[in-house]
């Protein structure tokens, strides 16, 4: 305030005016509601609407349906905040964050200040001891904790009416900032209603009490729902909503501190360096679905290659640490493929960390600061040993005998809160990967029946958006020849079609050997929309690489659009994913270049590989999907069908 002090000094002849009451907002106080910023966040487990938050300059009240804030270029969606991207945290509360205002706070999230996303996704649990997520519940089922008395208070604070398994509605107008009627406006005008200890509450017939006078009073004005007699509801869709922002897609890679530094200790001869990057798709219920390939090296210039890729009990916990989800233990186990000259076996590790917020950290130290730091400047508390990303075991073939090998991770791509699963979208589907033919020698393309011309999607143009170097599904060329021609691809068990399942629930799955059936699950619906009817799919069939064996073209992951209009006949064919594409019928593609073209590439010997070797290569790594619903040789869906 001496600045202000100052200010004011200065205006009034030199006179001292800083003890005097003055009409106005104080500088740098926020006095209006204001939501600017870029970055999005949203508040799962429930939505909520008429929620207020703060976060750096911005404050307002999210709201049920998107909106373009005054004075930005930005449209909010439904149950968001907007926050500028380098605001340090987010603060969700009831009452008013304007000056002067009331307000009992829901509680704080750290957002990163290095690794920073344009969207968060959090839940209640989240906002207590952030950046860490908190256990829904530590005592008997229906009894109350930190996370479900702040759920309790939302839902006893929803418009009756409307159905809160969808979405709370806080009453008032939304775009109102002092709508009478408001609890946020009540709140404000009278704190005392505000129960003492706020939600520490370890018994839910006290917290209930603590808060009924509050919730009466909103009452008086707008029927509310109250609170339930225990807490089984509000921690079911707590759940939900942590299984929610769970999913989605995740990187994982050494620590480049490791290069840096020099320090890392990676097994094997001196010098010796290990990297990899591993992409995982992360499902609702924690499953971790990836990999990719790793290298070792070494200055007596030894490579082992292969690729790595998690087993089929890897998973995350509901606290966002790595997990064996067979025993509960806190570590991952990270299997070889063993692909032409790598070894079988020649890693067996054991990966261990938590993800705090969006990210996992490695925690190494440089010049003081690590990663953890760097991100969360203001946090309370440091990384843990146990939190810190951690590989032991074995690895491309050496012990890691030292200190554990550092590791980070991040998350990289999120999933629709509630999509809506449409009863037509359930069901089983058949899904080739289509492959470019080429003119190689090396099989049968050339062989009368097994290609077939690649349709243009929109006729109405001169190119062919299939074959194209701009984000096409196919290169105009390989190795020099032009490509016009695709087929089914055929995996390292010669599968080429093969069935998917999407489920009530949302989950994509698959049976032994591509068969239809719940064997194994390999994606998700991610998103879905109304206009025009759809529904956006992830999918990585890579449910463990102990069970290659059993799942057809193990790791390619596949993104695509499912088409649910009246106009599609109910095949439910799968498009690209932007809105542009998904008009014009451009098909989803798959991209697959870790696994099955490593091991064609290994079949052909030491050496570069010929010409033709390289065709056949790179036409294994990416290519157009056909999918439709139902068996194959439907005349009505199936684009093979006589």
């Amino acid at each position: 305030m001496a600045i202000a002090a100052l200010a004011l000094a200065g205006c009034n002849g030199g006179e001292d005016f800083s003890d005097a009451t003055v009409p106005g907002c104080p500088l740098g106080a926020n006095c209006d509601i204001n939501p600017r910023g870029d970055s999005l966040i949203e508040l799962q487990g429930p939505r909520v609407a008429n929620l207020g938050y703060r976060c750096g300059n911005s404050n307002g009240f999210t709201r049920d349906e998107a909106y373009t804030p005054a004075g930005v270029d930005i449209e909010v969606p439904a149950f968001h905040a907007l926050c500028p991207a380098n605001s340090r945290s987010i603060e969700f509360y009831i009452g008013s964050a304007i000056f002067e205002g009331n307000r009992v706070s829901l509680g704080t999230y750290l957002l990163p200040q290095q690794l920073r996303k344009g969207t968060y996704q959090l839940t209640l649990a989240d906002l207590i001891e952030s950046p860490r997520r908190t256990a829904i519940r530590e005592g008997a089922l229906g009894t109350a904790s930190p996370a479900l008395n702040r759920s309790a208070l939302l839902h006893a604070l929803n418009q009756q009416g409307n159905d809160p398994a969808d979405k709370i509605i806080i009453p008032g107008d939304q775009t109102l900032p002092a709508d009478s009627g408001d609890p946020n406006t009540i709140l404000d005008a009278q704190p005392e209603l505000a129960a003492d200890n706020g939600f520490d509450y370890s018994d839910f017939d006290d917290f209930k009490a603590a808060w009924q006078g509050f919730i009466d009073r909103v009452n008086a004005g707008t029927p509310v729902d109250g609170f339930a007699n225990d807490t089984g509801n509000y921690e079911a869709r707590l759940v939900e909503g942590n299984n929610r922002t769970r999913a989605g897609l995740y990187a994982f890679e050494i620590a480049g501190e490791c290069i840096i530094l020099e320090g890392c200790d990676f097994g094997g001869e001196d010098g010796s360096t290990v990297s990899f990057t591993l992409n995982a798709l992360v499902l609702p219920g924690g499953d971790i679905l990836g990999g990719g390939l790793g290298v070792r090296a070494s200055e007596g210039g030894n490579e082992v290659l292969d690729y790595l890729g998690f087993s089929s009990t890897a998973g995350l916990s509901a606290l966002l640490e790595l997990q064996n989800q067979s025993d509960d233990t806190l570590s991952v186990n990270l299997l070889s493929a063993g692909i032409g000259e790598a070894a079988d076996n020649n890693t067996d590790a054991q990966v261990s960390g938590r993800f705090l917020g969006s990210s996992l950290y490695a925690g190494v130290e440089i010049q003081g600061n690590s990663d953890f730091r760097l991100d969360f400047p203001g946090a309370d508390s440091e990384l843990e040993e146990a939190e810190k990303g951690k590989i032991t075991g074995k690895l491309l073939d050496e012990q890691l005998t030292g200190e554990p090998l550092p590791f980070r991770a991040t998350k990289t791509g999120f999933v629709q809160a509630k999509p809506d699963i449409a009863a037509e979208l359930v069901g089983d589907y058949t899904i080739r990967l289509m492959r470019a033919c080429v003119n190689d020698d090396l099989g049968d393309d050339d062989d009368a029946g097994v290609c077939m011309d690649i349709i243009d999607p929109n006729e109405d143009t001169e190119d062919n958006e299939e074959i194209s170097n701009d984000n096409g599904n196919y290169p105009e060329t390989l190795g020099g020849e032009t490509v016009s021609r695709e087929r089914v691809r055929k995996d390292e068990n010669d599968i080429g079609e093969f069935c998917l399942r999407i489920t009530s629930d949302g989950l994509v799955t698959t049976g032994a050997a591509g068969a239809c059936g719940n064997t194994y699950a390999v994606g998700l619906v991610t998103r879905s929309f109304n206009d025009p009817k759809s529904a956006n799919l992830s999918i990585r069939l890579a449910p463990g690489l102990d069970q290659r064996a059993d799942t057809p073209h193990f790791n390619a992951t596949i993104e695509g659009r499912v088409d649910l209009t009246a106009g599609a006949d109910d095949c439910g064919t799968l498009y690209r994913l932007s809105d542009e594409n998904f008009e014009i019928g451009l098909r989803a593609r798959w991209v697959e270049e870790t696994f099955l073209p490593r091991i064609v590439l290994a079949s052909f010997g030491e050496g570069e590989p010929s010409d033709p070797e390289a065709r056949r290569f790179n036409a294994l790594r990416s290519g157009a999907v056909q999918f439709f619903k139902g068996a194959p040789g439907d005349p009505d869906c199936d684009p093979m069908a006589p």
